[in-house]
Protein backbone atom coordinates (compact mmCIF):
# COMPACT_ATOMS: atom_id res chain seq x y z
CA UNK A 1 0.00 0.00 0.00
CA UNK A 2 2.56 2.53 0.64
CA UNK A 3 4.53 1.66 -2.63
CA UNK A 4 1.49 2.72 -4.33
CA UNK A 5 1.24 6.04 -2.82
CA UNK A 6 4.98 6.91 -3.06
CA UNK A 7 4.58 5.61 -7.06
CA UNK A 8 1.14 8.32 -7.11
CA UNK A 9 3.07 10.74 -5.68
CA UNK A 10 6.24 10.33 -8.26
CA UNK A 11 4.16 10.58 -10.71
CA UNK A 12 2.38 14.13 -9.41
CA UNK A 13 6.29 15.09 -8.94
CA UNK A 14 6.67 14.50 -12.97
CA UNK A 15 3.69 16.15 -14.28
CA UNK A 16 4.50 19.09 -12.03
CA UNK A 17 7.83 19.53 -12.74
CA UNK A 18 7.84 21.62 -15.87
CA UNK A 19 5.52 24.30 -14.95
CA UNK A 20 9.01 24.88 -12.89
CA UNK A 21 11.49 25.04 -15.25
CA UNK A 22 10.71 27.99 -16.82
CA UNK A 23 11.70 30.21 -13.79
CA UNK A 24 15.53 28.39 -13.30
CA UNK A 25 18.25 30.97 -13.38
CA UNK A 26 16.03 33.75 -14.64
CA UNK A 27 17.82 36.65 -13.00
CA UNK A 28 16.36 40.19 -11.83
CA UNK A 29 16.36 42.61 -15.00
CA UNK A 30 18.83 45.14 -14.74
CA UNK A 31 16.64 47.98 -15.70
CA UNK A 32 13.75 47.11 -12.41
CA UNK A 33 11.00 46.82 -14.48
CA UNK A 34 9.78 43.18 -13.77
CA UNK A 35 7.67 41.84 -16.09
CA UNK A 36 4.20 40.01 -15.59
CA UNK A 37 4.07 36.42 -14.45
CA UNK A 38 7.44 35.85 -14.00
CA UNK A 39 9.52 34.45 -11.01
CA UNK A 40 12.73 35.94 -10.46
CA UNK A 41 15.54 33.59 -8.69
CA UNK A 42 16.85 34.96 -5.44
CA UNK A 43 15.54 37.97 -6.23
CA UNK A 44 14.39 39.34 -3.17
CA UNK A 45 17.24 40.93 -2.04
CA UNK A 46 18.35 44.34 -0.49
CA UNK A 47 19.85 45.55 -3.91
CA UNK A 48 16.78 45.12 -5.69
CA UNK A 49 13.70 45.52 -2.57
CA UNK A 50 15.50 48.58 -1.21
CA UNK A 51 14.71 46.63 2.37
CA UNK A 52 15.44 44.27 4.66
CA UNK A 53 11.77 43.19 6.35
CA UNK A 54 9.00 45.12 6.68
CA UNK A 55 6.69 46.05 3.65
CA UNK A 56 7.46 47.53 -0.10
CA UNK A 57 5.34 48.32 -3.08
CA UNK A 58 6.16 47.23 -6.45
CA UNK A 59 4.26 50.65 -8.79
CA UNK A 60 2.93 49.88 -12.02
CA UNK A 61 4.51 52.17 -14.46
CA UNK A 62 3.82 52.79 -18.37
CA UNK A 63 4.86 53.96 -21.17
CA UNK A 64 2.16 56.15 -23.50
CA UNK A 65 1.78 54.65 -26.67
CA UNK A 66 2.65 56.83 -29.65
CA UNK A 67 0.27 57.20 -32.70
CA UNK A 68 0.58 57.90 -36.59
CA UNK A 69 -2.31 59.05 -38.46
CA UNK A 70 -2.47 60.07 -42.16
CA UNK A 71 -3.46 63.61 -43.74
CA UNK A 72 -7.26 63.56 -44.28
CA UNK A 73 -8.02 61.46 -40.64
CA UNK A 74 -8.07 61.80 -37.47
CA UNK A 75 -8.57 60.13 -33.99
CA UNK A 76 -11.73 60.24 -32.13
CA UNK A 77 -11.39 60.60 -28.09
CA UNK A 78 -10.80 57.52 -26.90
CA UNK A 79 -9.01 55.92 -29.75
CA UNK A 80 -6.54 53.75 -29.38
CA UNK A 81 -4.30 54.62 -33.22
CA UNK A 82 -7.38 53.74 -35.40
CA UNK A 83 -7.89 56.48 -37.85
CA UNK A 84 -11.40 58.00 -39.11
CA UNK A 85 -11.85 60.06 -41.95
CA UNK A 86 -11.95 63.81 -41.90
CA UNK A 87 -15.74 64.98 -42.11
CA UNK A 88 -17.15 67.43 -43.66
CA UNK A 89 -16.55 70.67 -43.38
CA UNK A 90 -13.71 69.86 -41.41
CA UNK A 91 -9.89 69.54 -42.39
CA UNK A 92 -7.15 67.14 -40.99
CA UNK A 93 -3.74 67.35 -41.46
CA UNK A 94 -2.60 64.42 -40.10
CA UNK A 95 -0.84 63.50 -36.61
CA UNK A 96 2.53 62.11 -35.84
CA UNK A 97 3.84 60.52 -32.36
CA UNK A 98 0.70 61.24 -30.56
CA UNK A 99 -0.67 59.75 -27.60
CA UNK A 100 -4.25 58.20 -25.88
CA UNK A 101 -6.57 60.65 -25.05
CA UNK A 102 -10.02 59.49 -23.91
CA UNK A 103 -11.83 63.02 -23.40
CA UNK A 104 -10.80 64.92 -26.39
CA UNK A 105 -10.78 64.48 -30.33
CA UNK A 106 -7.03 64.70 -31.98
CA UNK A 107 -5.82 66.05 -35.42
CA UNK A 108 -9.74 68.11 -36.68
CA UNK A 109 -10.01 71.15 -37.08
CA UNK A 110 -13.34 73.44 -38.20
CA UNK A 111 -12.96 75.29 -41.92
CA UNK A 112 -12.61 78.61 -41.28
CA UNK A 113 -15.53 81.65 -41.37
CA UNK A 114 -15.70 82.21 -44.83
CA UNK A 115 -14.90 78.92 -46.28
CA UNK A 116 -17.05 76.71 -44.28
CA UNK A 117 -17.34 73.62 -46.55
CA UNK A 118 -15.03 70.54 -47.29
CA UNK A 119 -15.15 67.45 -49.08
CA UNK A 120 -14.76 64.52 -46.70
CA UNK A 121 -11.04 63.48 -46.13
CA UNK A 122 -9.62 67.43 -46.44
CA UNK A 123 -6.28 67.70 -45.19
CA UNK A 124 -5.61 71.07 -45.12
CA UNK A 125 -7.49 74.52 -44.79
CA UNK A 126 -6.95 75.34 -48.16
CA UNK A 127 -9.65 72.41 -49.36
CA UNK A 128 -12.01 74.52 -47.55
CA UNK A 129 -14.23 76.29 -49.37
CA UNK A 130 -17.46 78.59 -50.15
CA UNK A 131 -19.65 78.35 -53.73
CA UNK A 132 -18.35 81.37 -56.16
CA UNK A 133 -20.84 83.99 -56.39
CA UNK A 134 -20.29 87.11 -59.40
CA UNK A 135 -19.04 88.95 -56.13
CA UNK A 136 -16.16 86.62 -55.01
CA UNK A 137 -15.15 85.11 -58.12
CA UNK A 138 -14.34 88.29 -59.95
CA UNK A 139 -14.39 87.32 -63.26
CA UNK A 140 -15.11 90.36 -65.87
CA UNK A 141 -18.06 90.88 -67.34
CA UNK A 142 -19.74 87.19 -65.92
CA UNK A 143 -23.60 87.61 -64.66
CA UNK A 144 -23.71 84.38 -63.21
CA UNK A 145 -20.98 81.78 -62.03
CA UNK A 146 -19.93 78.05 -60.80
CA UNK A 147 -17.80 76.19 -58.64
CA UNK A 148 -15.86 76.70 -55.39
CA UNK A 149 -13.93 79.64 -53.76
CA UNK A 150 -10.95 77.78 -52.07
CA UNK A 151 -9.13 79.27 -48.75
CA UNK A 152 -6.08 80.37 -50.12
CA UNK A 153 -6.79 80.89 -54.04
CA UNK A 154 -6.98 77.28 -56.52
CA UNK A 155 -10.54 78.83 -57.07
CA UNK A 156 -12.63 76.64 -59.63
CA UNK A 157 -15.16 79.68 -60.17
CA UNK A 158 -16.33 79.59 -64.06
CA UNK A 159 -18.81 82.02 -65.51
CA UNK A 160 -22.05 80.54 -67.01
CA UNK A 161 -23.81 83.92 -68.73
CA UNK A 162 -22.18 86.98 -69.55
CA UNK A 163 -23.05 90.82 -70.13
CA UNK A 164 -24.68 91.46 -73.91
CA UNK A 165 -21.34 91.80 -75.96
CA UNK A 166 -19.48 88.45 -74.39
CA UNK A 167 -19.85 84.40 -74.11
CA UNK A 168 -18.57 82.30 -72.26
CA UNK A 169 -15.21 80.34 -73.22
CA UNK A 170 -15.89 76.71 -72.52
CA UNK A 171 -12.45 76.07 -73.31
CA UNK A 172 -8.54 76.93 -73.15
CA UNK A 173 -8.20 79.59 -75.76
CA UNK A 174 -4.55 80.58 -76.66
CA UNK A 175 -3.96 84.15 -76.43
CA UNK A 176 -1.45 86.13 -78.67
CA UNK A 177 0.38 88.90 -77.05
CA UNK A 178 2.75 91.15 -78.83
CA UNK A 179 6.60 89.45 -78.13
CA UNK A 180 9.16 91.22 -76.38
CA UNK A 181 11.22 91.03 -79.25
CA UNK A 182 11.24 89.65 -82.93
CA UNK A 183 13.15 86.84 -83.58
CA UNK A 184 13.28 84.52 -86.95
CA UNK A 185 15.48 81.63 -87.02
CA UNK A 186 15.84 81.99 -90.44
CA UNK A 187 17.77 84.90 -90.68
CA UNK A 188 21.63 84.58 -91.20
CA UNK A 189 24.07 84.98 -88.76
CA UNK A 190 22.24 82.60 -85.94
CA UNK A 191 24.73 81.70 -83.32
CA UNK A 192 24.56 80.55 -79.55
CA UNK A 193 26.64 80.60 -76.61
CA UNK A 194 26.66 78.89 -73.25
CA UNK A 195 28.52 76.95 -69.67
CA UNK A 196 27.35 74.76 -68.40
CA UNK A 197 26.59 74.20 -64.44
CA UNK A 198 30.08 73.08 -63.50
CA UNK A 199 31.90 75.37 -65.92
CA UNK A 200 33.51 72.33 -67.42
CA UNK A 201 30.95 73.22 -70.97
CA UNK A 202 31.58 76.67 -72.68
CA UNK A 203 31.27 78.33 -75.77
CA UNK A 204 31.61 82.13 -76.33
CA UNK A 205 29.91 81.69 -79.85
CA UNK A 206 30.99 84.09 -82.66
CA UNK A 207 29.22 86.98 -81.56
CA UNK A 208 31.56 86.97 -78.57
CA UNK A 209 28.69 86.52 -75.66
CA UNK A 210 30.76 87.55 -72.90
CA UNK A 211 28.97 84.88 -70.35
CA UNK A 212 31.28 84.35 -67.12
CA UNK A 213 28.65 82.94 -65.00
CA UNK A 214 27.68 78.90 -65.03
CA UNK A 215 24.31 77.75 -65.94
CA UNK A 216 24.09 80.99 -68.52
CA UNK A 217 23.17 81.33 -72.24
CA UNK A 218 22.44 83.45 -75.03
CA UNK A 219 20.97 82.74 -78.72
CA UNK A 220 22.29 85.50 -81.31
CA UNK A 221 19.62 86.29 -84.14
CA UNK A 222 19.90 88.91 -86.86
CA UNK A 223 17.39 91.02 -84.52
CA UNK A 224 19.86 90.71 -81.50
CA UNK A 225 20.42 88.49 -78.38
CA UNK A 226 18.86 86.88 -75.86
CA UNK A 227 20.38 86.20 -72.64
CA UNK A 228 19.12 84.05 -69.91
CA UNK A 229 19.92 81.17 -67.17
CA UNK A 230 18.95 77.86 -66.67
CA UNK A 231 18.21 75.59 -63.75
CA UNK A 232 18.05 72.60 -62.67
CA UNK A 233 15.06 70.90 -60.22
CA UNK A 234 15.62 68.17 -58.51
CA UNK A 235 11.17 67.40 -59.08
CA UNK A 236 9.46 69.49 -61.95
CA UNK A 237 6.53 71.43 -60.80
CA UNK A 238 3.27 70.82 -61.41
CA UNK A 239 3.27 72.39 -64.86
CA UNK A 240 6.03 70.00 -65.45
CA UNK A 241 4.52 67.13 -64.32
CA UNK A 242 1.62 67.64 -66.56
CA UNK A 243 4.11 67.94 -69.35
CA UNK A 244 5.30 64.96 -68.67
CA UNK A 245 2.53 63.21 -68.42
CA UNK A 246 1.23 64.19 -71.94
CA UNK A 247 5.00 62.94 -73.32
CA UNK A 248 4.43 59.74 -71.38
CA UNK A 249 0.69 58.98 -72.38
CA UNK A 250 -0.37 60.23 -75.54
CA UNK A 251 1.60 57.44 -77.98
CA UNK A 252 -1.17 55.35 -75.87
CA UNK A 253 -4.04 57.42 -76.62
CA UNK A 254 -2.97 57.68 -80.25
CA UNK A 255 -2.63 53.87 -80.17
CA UNK A 256 -5.68 52.84 -78.75
CA UNK A 257 -4.68 51.87 -75.33
CA UNK A 258 -5.85 54.89 -73.08
CA UNK A 259 -9.34 56.50 -74.00
CA UNK A 260 -9.44 59.61 -74.03
CA UNK A 261 -11.11 59.91 -70.97
CA UNK A 262 -8.46 57.70 -68.72
CA UNK A 263 -6.23 60.39 -70.05
CA UNK A 264 -8.13 63.76 -69.32
CA UNK A 265 -9.02 61.28 -65.70
CA UNK A 266 -5.22 61.14 -64.86
CA UNK A 267 -4.41 64.84 -66.10
CA UNK A 268 -6.83 66.54 -64.19
CA UNK A 269 -4.72 66.19 -60.44
CA UNK A 270 -1.77 67.28 -62.04
CA UNK A 271 -3.36 71.01 -63.62
CA UNK A 272 -7.00 71.45 -63.23
CA UNK A 273 -10.24 70.76 -65.32
CA UNK A 274 -10.51 73.03 -67.70
CA UNK A 275 -6.72 72.77 -68.63
CA UNK A 276 -7.01 68.72 -68.78
CA UNK A 277 -10.63 69.16 -71.46
CA UNK A 278 -8.41 71.40 -73.19
CA UNK A 279 -5.62 69.11 -73.71
CA UNK A 280 -7.67 66.27 -74.15
CA UNK A 281 -9.64 67.98 -77.12
CA UNK A 282 -6.33 68.86 -79.01
CA UNK A 283 -5.35 64.93 -78.44
CA UNK A 284 -8.77 63.81 -79.69
CA UNK A 285 -7.93 66.45 -82.95
CA UNK A 286 -4.74 65.15 -83.65
CA UNK A 287 -5.79 61.32 -83.57
CA UNK A 288 -8.95 62.37 -85.56
CA UNK A 289 -6.07 64.02 -87.89
CA UNK A 290 -7.97 67.20 -87.68
CA UNK A 291 -4.65 68.19 -86.13
CA UNK A 292 -1.07 67.35 -86.06
CA UNK A 293 1.09 66.69 -83.77
CA UNK A 294 3.11 69.92 -83.59
CA UNK A 295 -0.37 71.07 -82.59
CA UNK A 296 -0.13 68.75 -79.93
CA UNK A 297 3.30 69.79 -78.94
CA UNK A 298 2.74 73.67 -79.37
CA UNK A 299 -0.34 72.86 -76.98
CA UNK A 300 1.63 71.59 -74.62
CA UNK A 301 4.19 74.51 -74.42
CA UNK A 302 1.70 77.15 -74.24
CA UNK A 303 -0.42 75.78 -71.57
CA UNK A 304 1.89 74.14 -69.09
CA UNK A 305 5.46 74.69 -70.11
CA UNK A 306 6.11 77.81 -67.99
CA UNK A 307 6.29 78.60 -64.26
CA UNK A 308 5.49 82.54 -62.92
CA UNK A 309 8.78 84.26 -62.74
CA UNK A 310 9.14 84.66 -58.90
CA UNK A 311 9.58 80.98 -58.69
CA UNK A 312 12.08 80.49 -55.85
CA UNK A 313 14.94 78.67 -59.27
CA UNK A 314 18.71 78.84 -58.50
CA UNK A 315 21.32 78.46 -61.26
CA UNK A 316 23.24 76.18 -58.87
CA UNK A 317 20.48 73.82 -57.73
CA UNK A 318 20.83 70.02 -58.72
CA UNK A 319 18.42 67.58 -60.26
CA UNK A 320 17.89 66.46 -63.75
CA UNK A 321 14.64 68.64 -64.66
CA UNK A 322 16.04 71.22 -67.16
CA UNK A 323 14.07 74.81 -66.91
CA UNK A 324 15.14 78.04 -68.56
CA UNK A 325 14.32 81.50 -68.35
CA UNK A 326 14.81 84.73 -69.93
CA UNK A 327 17.15 87.15 -68.23
CA UNK A 328 18.30 89.93 -70.82
CA UNK A 329 17.96 91.20 -74.60
CA UNK A 330 20.62 93.31 -76.62
CA UNK A 331 19.25 94.47 -79.34
CA UNK A 332 21.45 95.40 -83.04
CA UNK A 333 23.72 98.47 -82.20
CA UNK A 334 21.82 98.58 -78.66
CA UNK A 335 22.21 98.41 -75.30
CA UNK A 336 21.55 95.87 -73.10
CA UNK A 337 18.15 95.47 -71.22
CA UNK A 338 16.82 93.72 -68.23
CA UNK A 339 14.39 91.43 -68.41
CA UNK A 340 12.80 90.68 -65.01
CA UNK A 341 9.28 89.07 -65.42
CA UNK A 342 10.01 86.42 -67.81
CA UNK A 343 8.45 82.54 -67.22
CA UNK A 344 10.53 80.12 -66.03
CA UNK A 345 9.86 77.03 -69.25
CA UNK A 346 10.32 73.75 -68.94
CA UNK A 347 12.52 72.04 -71.14
CA UNK A 348 12.58 68.53 -70.81
CA UNK A 349 13.90 65.75 -68.57
CA UNK A 350 17.83 65.28 -69.09
CA UNK A 351 17.77 61.59 -67.35
CA UNK A 352 20.39 62.45 -64.43
CA UNK A 353 21.55 65.52 -62.51
CA UNK A 354 24.85 64.95 -63.95
CA UNK A 355 23.35 65.37 -67.56
CA UNK A 356 21.20 68.79 -66.36
CA UNK A 357 24.31 69.72 -65.42
CA UNK A 358 25.99 69.31 -68.39
CA UNK A 359 23.16 69.89 -70.91
CA UNK A 360 20.83 71.81 -69.68
CA UNK A 361 22.34 75.45 -70.15
CA UNK A 362 23.19 74.24 -73.89
CA UNK A 363 19.47 73.10 -74.61
CA UNK A 364 18.25 76.28 -73.56
CA UNK A 365 20.15 78.52 -75.94
CA UNK A 366 19.85 75.83 -78.51
CA UNK A 367 16.22 75.22 -78.17
CA UNK A 368 15.24 79.03 -79.30
CA UNK A 369 16.82 78.30 -82.61
CA UNK A 370 15.07 75.23 -83.68
CA UNK A 371 12.84 75.05 -87.02
CA UNK A 372 9.24 73.98 -86.76
CA UNK A 373 6.12 74.40 -84.86
CA UNK A 374 7.88 73.36 -81.52
CA UNK A 375 10.78 75.81 -81.99
CA UNK A 376 8.32 78.65 -82.41
CA UNK A 377 6.45 77.75 -79.46
CA UNK A 378 9.70 77.25 -77.15
CA UNK A 379 10.09 80.96 -78.34
CA UNK A 380 7.04 82.05 -77.58
CA UNK A 381 7.28 80.34 -73.87
CA UNK A 382 10.52 82.46 -73.56
CA UNK A 383 9.73 85.46 -74.78
CA UNK A 384 6.54 85.45 -73.19
CA UNK A 385 4.27 85.94 -75.87
CA UNK A 386 1.48 83.95 -75.52
CA UNK A 387 -0.50 83.04 -72.94
CA UNK A 388 -3.15 80.85 -72.33
CA UNK A 389 -7.34 82.09 -71.94
CA UNK A 390 -9.08 80.55 -68.80
CA UNK A 391 -11.50 78.30 -69.45
CA UNK A 392 -15.55 79.70 -67.73
CA UNK A 393 -14.45 83.62 -68.03
CA UNK A 394 -16.26 86.29 -70.77
CA UNK A 395 -14.50 86.95 -74.16
CA UNK A 396 -15.60 89.53 -76.13
CA UNK A 397 -18.09 88.51 -79.13
CA UNK A 398 -16.02 89.20 -82.49
CA UNK A 399 -18.58 91.02 -84.85
CA UNK A 400 -17.84 90.53 -88.53
CA UNK A 401 -18.69 94.09 -90.37
CA UNK A 402 -19.06 95.05 -93.99
CA UNK A 403 -18.03 98.19 -95.37
CA UNK A 404 -20.01 99.00 -97.92
CA UNK A 405 -18.23 101.25 -101.51
CA UNK A 406 -14.89 100.57 -99.48
CA UNK A 407 -12.61 101.72 -102.67
CA UNK A 408 -9.86 98.37 -101.59
CA UNK A 409 -11.66 95.42 -102.09
CA UNK A 410 -9.45 94.16 -99.41
CA UNK A 411 -10.94 96.00 -96.85
CA UNK A 412 -15.21 95.44 -97.72
CA UNK A 413 -15.03 93.55 -94.78
CA UNK A 414 -13.41 93.46 -91.44
CA UNK A 415 -13.66 92.23 -87.71
CA UNK A 416 -13.71 93.69 -84.71
CA UNK A 417 -14.55 92.44 -81.12
CA UNK A 418 -17.35 93.86 -78.95
CA UNK A 419 -15.95 96.75 -76.73
CA UNK A 420 -12.93 97.23 -78.50
CA UNK A 421 -11.52 98.71 -81.75
CA UNK A 422 -13.23 99.94 -84.93
CA UNK A 423 -10.84 100.90 -87.75
CA UNK A 424 -12.59 102.32 -91.30
CA UNK A 425 -11.48 101.09 -94.70
CA UNK A 426 -8.58 103.63 -95.81
CA UNK A 427 -11.05 105.26 -98.62
CA UNK A 428 -14.58 105.29 -99.91
CA UNK A 429 -15.70 104.69 -103.37
CA UNK A 430 -15.64 108.47 -105.32
CA UNK A 431 -19.17 108.69 -106.52
CA UNK A 432 -20.25 111.56 -109.50
CA UNK A 433 -21.70 114.69 -107.85
CA UNK A 434 -21.35 112.83 -104.39
CA UNK A 435 -19.47 113.72 -100.90
CA UNK A 436 -18.54 111.22 -98.78
CA UNK A 437 -20.05 111.64 -95.30
CA UNK A 438 -19.00 108.92 -93.55
CA UNK A 439 -20.41 105.66 -93.10
CA UNK A 440 -23.04 104.93 -90.14
CA UNK A 441 -23.77 101.68 -88.73
CA UNK A 442 -27.49 99.87 -89.86
CA UNK A 443 -28.81 98.69 -86.87
CA UNK A 444 -30.83 95.79 -87.83
CA UNK A 445 -30.62 93.59 -84.31
CA UNK A 446 -32.52 94.80 -80.94
CA UNK A 447 -30.93 93.73 -77.61
CA UNK A 448 -32.53 90.69 -76.27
Amino acid sequence: MKRKILLTSIVAIGFAAPAFAEVVNNPFPSDGYMQESQTYTNAATYDNMGVYEGTVTASAEYTDDKYNIPAGSYLLAGAEGTATQCPVGSYCTGLTDVTYNADAAQGIESCPAGYPNSAAGASASTQCYTACTVANANIAHATAVSGNDYNGGNDTCAATDCDPGYHVLSRIGIEERTPLIPVDYHESGDDYAYISADGGNTRQGSFGAGLTANNTWASHFEYGTVYGQASCQPATTPTGMATMYIAQNMEAVMGGTMTIEDFKAGLIPLSNEAKAEYMAGVLEEVKAQTKTEEDLFAAIFVVFGTDDASANYSTDSTGQYCYCQMTGYTPVDGEKQSIVSAPWVFNGDDGSADGCASNCAYDCANGLRNDGPNGDVFRAAVFGSLGALAAGTCEANEISITWTDAANPDEQTGMCTYDGDITTPTKANEKPGKTFKGWKFVKTNSPS
